[in-house]
């Protein structure tokens, strides 16, 4: 498409020649003799950007200017002007003018700031878009629950988002840490500075030394540069550590330094830097006991765990279960164009049964690849991976392993189970409560009492799902 120029100026002679030579660049040109015609266009029309005179009858080039920053922000603005009154030029650029040019002018010369212009009006709108894509991938509305443990965490978010505290994210793989710490920093006043994150897994000392701290050139083999790390570039941001647990005993006395401090040195280095970073840690394991034994130091632990956010796993937290498959449908319907709107009865059914062992992630796989096989505008079970649906009662609808626990909470280990036997039979009859009733060896008076209490009648389903 070709950028769409507005040139204004009261000389006819300088109007004509910009239009013709700005159309044999490709450009498409409009121009006109007032400022008063400038705004009208501006007004029904978007322009890439303006060329205009600092001298206009009726409204001078400065005024002018100001009034197309308020219709049109993102159009660039070159301002032509006698070389006598280059500090009206200056003045215009303080306005928001991208640059100026001085009279007599070459035509090259024009074409070539306006190349410029252009260029930098579209890598601020990329940047734009690259942030509204973060925003986006991170924004508070994706971290998504309606459950009592995710209403804490979110009150948790609220209250210290905007503040420096350290923050230490604990759950299982695939419950959402690294969203969580991203809509903590993009919910913070730290928003508009860089969001830095590593993961610590499976890193030996010398790389994730270098990896945090950064190297000077010929610190060590294959140092051929001198190299910022994590920290540094998180520096009027956030940095976020994935697996701070798996940070090797001798590099957490240097993590604790500049937790405390703020400063450390690159690999190889001598000068001191100061940071001023927000740190976000997170952890799929019990730190308190890794502290116990030995393997993390208690200082570090207790430096970390100024705040701490958990996030409970999936199979805790069913009742979002609805609201999540909504959200995912919605997203891989639309980065796959497809008609999908909404999951049967009978496939939701499945996914609720199901206990979930990778969590959210695992919860988003699965939707992708149904939306990938969906030949309607509905998920059926048919379009679910073949693990979730053969049919039979899984294993794992018992909660716990008992070898491997010292005591039990009976009441509320029986009511899981209760529900869980009660989805199976939804799904193996299609919610069919006779033969449900037959399956489950009760009567079917005792059957519906069941599902209304675990609210999950055929009429309350459809309504969640359309809600």
């Amino acid at each position: 498409m070709k950028s769409k120029i507005l040139v204004v100026d009261d000389e006819k002679l300088i109007r004509v020649s910009l239009e013709d030579k700005l159309t044999k660049e490709g450009y498409a040109v409009t121009s006109l003799s007032t400022p008063t015609e400038g705004l009208k266009s501006l007004q029904s029309s978007n322009f890439d950007a303006v060329i205009t005179d600092v001298r206009l009858p009726k409204m001078d080039g400065i005024e002018f200017l100001r009034e197309i920053k308020k219709l049109s922000p993102d159009t660039v603005v070159i301002i032509m002007t006698a070389y006598g009154s280059i500090e009206n030029a200056v003045t215009a650029m303080k306005e928001g003018a991208y640059d100026y040019v001085t009279k007599p002018f070459s035509l090259e010369e024009l074409i070539i700031k306006l190349r410029k212009a252009l260029i930098h009006k579209d890598t601020i709108a990329e940047n734009i878009l690259l942030k509204q894509q973060v925003l986006n991938q991170y924004g508070y509305d994706n971290v998504i629950g309606k459950s009592e443990a995710m209403k804490r965490v979110f009150e948790i978010i609220n209250t210290v988002a905007s503040r420096d505290t350290t923050i230490l994210i604990q759950g299982e793989s695939g419950t959402g840490k690294e969203l969580t710490a991203g809509a903590i920093h993009y919910n913070s006043n730290r928003h508009d500075g860089p969001f830095i994150k590593l993961s610590c897994a499976a890193l030996n000392k010398e790389i994730l030394e270098s990896e945090l701290f950064g190297h000077e050139k010929g610190s060590f083999t294959g140092a051929i540069k001198t190299r910022r790390g994590r920290f540094e570039l998180a520096d009027g941001g956030s940095i976020f550590l994935d697996d701070i647990d798996d940070v090797p005993l001798e590099m957490q006395v240097k993590l604790l330094r500049v937790l405390q401090e703020r400063e450390f040195e690159r690999v190889g280095g001598e000068e001191t830097i100061s940071i001023n970073v927000r740190v976000i840690c997170a952890t799929k394991k019990d730190l308190k006991k890794l502290v116990q034994d030995g393997k993390f130091r208690e200082d570090l632990y207790y430096r970390l765990n100024v705040v701490a956010i958990h996030l409970p796993p999936l199979r805790e937290r069913k009742e979002d279960i609805t609201l999540l498959v909504k959200y995912f449908i919605k997203k891989y319907a639309t980065r796959q164009n497809v008609p999908i709107h909404s999951i049967s009865q009978v496939a939701l059914n499945v996914l609720l049964l199901y206990t979930w062992p990778g969590n959210i992630r695992e919860l988003e796989n699965v939707i992708e690849h149904a939306v990938a096989f969906c030949t309607s505008n509905e998920i059926i079970p048919e379009n679910l991976p073949g693990n979730l649906t053969g049919g039979e009662l899984p294993t794992s609808v018992f909660p716990v392993e008992l070898s491997k626990v010292d005591s039990i909470n009976l009441q509320e280990t029986l009511t899981d189970v209760e529900e869980r036997l009660l989805l199976w039979a939804f799904q193996k009859t299609n919610g069919n409560q006779v033969r449900m009733a037959e399956i489950l060896q009760i009567p079917r008076t005792t059957l519906q009492n069941k599902l209304v209490k675990f609210n999950i009648t055929k009429t309350n389903i459809v309504a969640t799902e359309q809600s």
